[in-house]
């Protein structure tokens, strides 16, 4: 932004009476506001409640970025640990919230925002809960989810991993835990033993005891992305960027974090099993337990006053890696969880739909996963469990998801105890052989591992055409007053 990097309002005083091009854009956004204003009143004419969809993040080329860069991290990016998503986990791209600067003026930037809404809403989706216990945090020269920490986290000291697991950290150099692990064979298994003098030529640099360190041009994975690289080549410096143990805590560079999914690691593989059960046994203890109590105080801190703020109605998406303390901190707040029966909040094959509590929104799908047709192609032996033991059918269970299949799944969603069952228009039409899209797998709004397919989705037949279809209104009408979500 050069000289416009720095926002005052003078200069934004300035910008008002020389620049056309700003008032066009603030025209837009009254006519925005105006139409929006004028569906929301006619929805509430007709009895319809509408929910919108509260970000977890911000562009950092925002406007509350460049007004207010004291809120943000504008130097570290935010994202997900790995999930059934992505295994090599999500960078989202956007700065994370600087909480203790918010906390000084009590979180008046959420409540504008929230108050903002709530001219439009009358509930919405905090996106992301989690994030208000604890947010995934990279550097900014990440490209993939690997090399993130939770922040805030207590974090380990090099005493704590000595005293506490028995690991010899500093006995045996710091470098070995900290560093990406990289030596002949290492580079042999992720790229091939005939690609190795080329690897190492190009990217590394030797350093002894027959261990290799990156060049500088290459020694950020950011780096890596922007040069002109086969994807094979990409991928495999990406690996050895993660190939870590410990991460240095990103406030206090003295402290550490176990790096996430460290046990899958070639790294880890190069320790004997005495210390693999040490290192394991840090690892469960820090990612399933020792921050639990913390990141409750932390989300106690924030959640009431956005809460609070309005009259809306507060649902949280709480899917992912879930502390066990946060479905209890949403229910004594009165924040709706979002459930999907697919993906159980414990190690159970679904979650149970005769347990799904009431303070609840039910979904079939939701725009990060595949809907119903895609996921019943995707694992059939999955799918012949889910068949026999969840829908309690007999029999080999059919490849494909017919009509009448959908629409059981979906009658045992609107019969469950959910305050809310709310479904995407895909599991809807998959109700109809005619109505439905031939191609199942291409009704994916979001791929979340893949960057190149973000909100891809286009209904493919026009509302027009299903409001003037009697036959479907009347067979929805009828299916709906048979369930617990007629009134």
């Amino acid at each position: 932004m050069g000289k416009y990097a720095t926002y005052s309002e003078d200069f934004f005083e300035k910008l008002t009476s020389e620049s056309n091009q700003l008032d066009l854009y603030i025209f837009v956004q009254y006519l925005l506001h105006y139409q929006l204003s004028e569906a929301v009143d006619y929805c509430h004419q007709l009895g319809i409640a509408l929910k919108g969809d509260i970000a977890i993040g911000i562009a950092h080329d925002s406007v509350d970025a460049w007004t207010h860069p004291e809120l943000f991290h504008l130097d570290k990016q935010a994202g997900a640990p790995p999930d059934i998503f992505a295994v090599n986990g999500q960078n989202w791209g956007f700065p994370t919230y600087n909480w203790k600067k918010m906390a000084e003026d009590g979180y008046a930037w959420w409540e504008k925002r929230l108050t903002a809404m709530s001219n439009y809403f009358d509930a919405y989706r905090l996106d992301h809960i989690l994030g208000f216990f604890r947010i995934w945090q990279m550097p900014e020269d990440s490209v993939r989810g690997l090399l993130g920490q939770f922040s805030p986290a207590i974090a380990l000291s090099a005493e704590e991993i000595e005293n506490s697991y028995g690991i010899p950290l500093r006995q045996w150099g710091l470098e070995r835990f900290i560093n990406p692990f990289i030596k002949d064979w290492v580079i042999d298994e992720i790229f091939g033993r005939d690609n190795r003098d080329w690897i190492i030529q190009t990217f590394l640099d030797y350093i002894g005891n027959g261990n290799y360190t990156f060049q500088n041009e290459y020694n950020n994975q950011k780096k890596v992305e922007k040069a002109q690289l086969e994807d094979w080549v990409r991928e495999g410096l990406y690996k050895l960027h993660e190939n870590i143990i410990l991460l240095k805590d990103d406030e206090n560079p003295e402290k550490y974090h176990p790096r996430i999914s460290l046990i899958q690691t070639i790294s880890f593989r190069e320790f004997g099993d005495d210390y693999k059960g040490r290192l394991e046994k840090l690892y469960n203890d820090y990612f399933y337990g020792r921050n639990y109590e913390f990141w409750k105080e932390k989300a106690y801190e924030k959640l009431p006053v956005l809460k609070d703020a309005t009259n809306m109605l507060a649902c949280g998406e709480d899917l992912g890696m879930v502390p066990a303390n946060v479905p209890d901190v949403m229910n004594h707040l009165n924040i709706l969880r979002l459930i999907i029966d697919r993906m159980p909040s414990d190690n159970r094959f679904v979650s149970p739909l005769n347990e799904v509590p009431y303070l609840s929104v039910l979904t079939t799908s939701s725009h990060d996963t595949s809907p119903l047709r895609a996921w019943w192609e995707e694992n059939h032996e999955e799918i012949q469990r889910y068949y026999n033991e969840v829908m309690g059918w007999y029999g080999e269970a059919p490849y494909y998801a017919s009509a009448e299949i959908i629409q059981e799944i979906v009658k045992r969603h609107l019969n469950s105890n959910a305050m809310m069952v709310i479904l995407p228009i895909q599991d809807w039409l998959a109700m109809s052989e005619q109505l439905r899209k031939e191609d199942a797998k291409s009704e994916q709004i979001n791929i979340p591992a893949n960057p190149y397919h973000y909100w891809n989705y286009r209904l493919h037949c026009q509302l027009e055409t299903l409001i003037d279809n009697q036959d479907w209104t009347e067979f929805l009408k009828k299916f709906i007053k048979e369930s617990k979500r007629a009134y």
